[in-house]
């Protein structure tokens, strides 16, 4: 049976911790922008190499990086969804 004592060792463990998840969501979050940033605007960078080693047009190119965008928008709450479901492990 938890003591007075360890529930305040409890609570004064979990005050401690919040400040560190916090810096930790901070990273995790300012890095994800720049990755996100580093792969979208790749795209006008390498678009005159995937056209000439794929023989399509620029515009096509376009519309297929459009599209799989639009596909990750719309399958990520699902997928996540099913991925909050079944947990690993």
């Amino acid at each position: 049976m938890p003591t007075p004592e360890s529930a305040t060792l409890t609570a004064a463990g979990a005050d401690t911790e919040r400040p560190r998840l916090g810096s930790v969501l901070a990273a995790l979050c300012v890095t994800e922008i720049i990755s996100w940033g580093v792969l979208y605007y790749a795209f006008p960078v390498l678009a005159p190499a995937i056209t000439a080693d794929t023989g399509w047009p620029t515009t096509m190119t376009t519309a297929a990086f459009s599209a799989a965008l639009v596909l990750a928008a719309v399958a990520g709450i699902p997928i996540g969804r099913i991925l909050d479901r079944h947990e690993p492990g």
